[in-house]
């Protein structure tokens, strides 16, 4: 395994201590692979997806479901099954590059769960680890080098012509994976359709995917001191009006209390309140970007009013994420916008800050709420094109890594060995020694990945909450219609010609700048490439 320059972690790690969801965020800048390729754009039309079959032998505390929301266990599992009986590989070595975040992990020779692992699989995976910082240049550089690993995380903007390079170097997995094909591999079967979804381009499977909880929900809020003011249920407040009127009454500036406070005024929760698109919205065959709806307008501007009513903790839209974290532990403010994956942490909201709840969504306007199916996937793993027996044998080796919650396998491959890495409390939890940490980051878990689960053990009311969250959030759930397509302009331009928007926005709620100017600034986006976006994930659309 190489490791290359391990730097600051952009993203939240999934430790050792017992977390059960994988919370990180794909992320990443575009840079050139050092030769120009023409970018056409392509979509994904209809294909069997993989079959849902659950696992056997699993019974949690809670159920998840075949839609996506995750399953609940209060402590692990006893007797752990070990899903994957016969190694995948006869002695081969394959490769793989993927990210890796924190230190790196022992090597091979002074590791013994990456031997266990290993010794499982039949062979060896030999991963080049990078850090999230560097793993953008280090794709193209093996990607213009023509030195392609067998697995290759596909974390949805490193590589500039995602599409091209699918076709011309990766395996259709269709074949192997659609439909009932998919059983031949168990543990990638159990792996609900929300998830798979993800994986097609251009009307095939082309990707594994590495599940994450699905929606990053509305944020969370001070349930003493909302049942205060007379809310105790969120989801159950009319409109935008009586919101006002509550975020009023929880105000009390001399006493150093407000209603909300967030970075960049945590405008997901407004817009999802107020029902703008997640990214765009279809309508027969028709795309309409989010900052181009009125609701987006309707948005800012409730949220411009509670700005300038004082409502907002003035100067909270600049706050570092621990200056808002310390905001809501000390009650300054009652409601705050995060994903919801922080919440059942063992150092997240639920365990650390008293009354803290998710925050379920009403719909501003009325009506049927929703929430964004915004935290689908961590991201993909893409196969390289190679003979049937390989691409059988590689599957295999996903298959054993995405071993459920419950499994022996994923205590090996997130706990250790027992004894050396941890010990079992009298609940048959796990309890990582001090040397887990460093035996258990070889990033298998960024190369696939089962189902998440909710798993906190000890804190039994913070999972029947988040899971009830969940249960609530994914059947309102709003996917992204072009989140399965490719726009070359989007590619090349798309974050750098948006920002001007997301600047006007803020400068708009802050009182710097008028509404106009945030209207001025959506027209300059469309004739600075949004026109352009538009009609490539449309002819994208109609494939």
């Amino acid at each position: 395994m190489s490791i290359n320059q391990i730097a600051a972690d952009r993203r939240t790690f999934l430790k050792v201590a017992g977390l059960g969801l994988l919370s990180a965020a794909a992320v990443g800048s575009l840079a050139g692979c050092g030769t120009r390729q023409e970018l056409v754009a392509s979509g994904a039309s209809s294909v069997k997806l993989p079959t849902f079959v659950a696992a056997e032998g699993f019974a949690p505390d809670l159920p998840g479901t075949a839609g996506g929301v995750p399953a609940a266990y209060f402590k692990y599992p006893a007797n752990p099954v070990r899903t994957v009986t016969t190694p995948p590989l006869n002695g081969e070595t394959f490769t793989a590059i993927t990210n890796i975040f924190g230190p790196p992990p022992n090597g091979r020779e002074k590791n013994a769960a990456w031997q266990e692992i290993e010794k499982r699989l039949g062979g060896k995976l030999d991963i080049t680890a990078v850090s999230a910082d560097d793993f953008t240049t280090k794709m193209n550089t093996t990607i213009a080098g023509n030195d392609i690993p067998d697995m290759m995380l596909d974390d949805g903007a490193s590589i500039p012509d995602i599409i091209g390079f699918l076709k011309s170097k990766c395996q259709d997995l269709t074949p192997f994976l659609s439909g009932d094909a998919i059983k031949e591999y168990p543990n990638l079967a159990a792996i609900p359709e929300l998830y798979w979804k993800q994986t097609v381009r251009d009307g095939k499977i082309y990707t594994l995917p590495i599940p994450r909880g699905g929606s990053a929900g509305l944020g969370f809020y001070n349930a003493k001191h909302f049942a205060e003011v007379g809310v105790t249920d969120t989801s159950k407040i009319k409109n935008a009006d009586e919101y006002m009127s509550i975020m009023k009454e929880l105000t009390n500036a001399k006493a150093n209390r407000w209603a909300f406070g967030s970075s960049s005024f945590g405008l997901s929760t407004f817009h999802q309140l107020f029902g703008v698109p997640n990214q765009w919205r279809e309508q027969n065959g028709k795309l309409t970007y989010s900052f181009e709806t009125d609701e987006y307008l309707e948005s800012i501007s409730f949220v411009q009013k509670a700005a300038a009513a004082g409502y907002i903790v003035p100067g909270s839209d600049s706050w570092t994420k621990s200056q808002m974290v310390n905001a809501f532990t000390n009650g300054q403010v009652a409601q705050i916008y995060d994903g919801l994956p922080a919440y059942f942490k063992s150092d997240g909201y639920g365990p650390t800050v008293p009354d803290s709840a998710p925050f379920l969504p009403f719909a501003a306007g009325g009506g049927q709420p929703t929430a964004w199916l915004d935290n689908v996937i961590f991201a993909s793993t893409m196969l390289k094109k190679n003979d049937e027996k390989s691409i059988k044998k590689l599957l295999g080796i996903a298959n054993l890594l995405a071993a459920p919650f419950g499994s022996e396998e994923y205590l090996l491959i997130n706990y250790g060995v027992e004894g050396t890495d941890y010990t079992l409390d009298a609940n048959g939890n796990p309890l990582p020694t001090p040397a887990a940490l460093a035996n258990t980051t070889v990033p298998w878990k960024y190369i696939s990945a089962p189902s998440p689960v909710l798993y906190l053990p000890g804190e039994d009311e913070i999972i029947k909450q988040t899971h009830a969250a969940y249960s609530a959030l994914i059947p309102l759930g709003v996917e992204n219609p072009t989140a399965t397509l490719f726009s070359p302009t989007n590619a090349q331009k798309g974050g750098t010609i948006r920002q001007p928007v997301s600047d006007a926005t803020q400068d708009f709620i802050a009182g710097r700048k008028s509404l106009d100017d945030v209207k001025a600034a959506i027209k300059s986006w469309r004739s600075a490439g949004g026109d352009k976006i538009r009609k490539e994930y449309e002819k994208a659309l109609g494939k």
